[in-house]
């Protein structure tokens, strides 16, 4: 009987290793954050650009970024070429005041699994 209990405990592990191996590949296949520019916590004069990079190709239509200001009104960006398909991009329409900014981001790789998160820095 003790065999019998050491056989079920021993296929039981195998099967569960064998389920997070297969699965963790996917569990990290999310377009994550990489970094931005500005950086997180910054303090910077205006930024004549937004750039964050993330960790696979983006999925255009859903994915985007948004700035605001310190009282969470929106900043007027406009959307430009980012420098490849893992990045989004965009320009201040005006220079920024010295003040704390919040970028919003929302991405979706090739899995089709929504990400989002903010970045703020300061304009000095």
């Amino acid at each position: 009987m003790v065999s019998n209990n050491k056989a079920r405990i021993f296929t039981v592990l195998v099967a569960a290793s064998a389920c997070f191996l297969f699965a963790a590949p996917q569990a990290f296949a999310h377009a994550n954050l990489v970094s931005s520019d500005p950086a997180k916590d910054a303090t910077i004069g205006s930024p004549k650009q937004i750039t964050l990079h993330f960790s696979e190709a983006l999925e255009m239509k859903v994915s985007g970024l948004k700035l605001t200001d310190i009282d969470g009104k929106p900043v007027a960006i406009k959307a430009v070429a980012a420098p490849d398909a893992k990045s989004l991009a965009a320009v201040p329409v005006q220079s920024l005041a010295p003040g704390l900014y919040t970028i919003t981001w929302t991405s979706m790789g090739d899995d089709a699994h929504k990400m989002s998160g903010t970045v703020s820095f300061s304009v000095q």
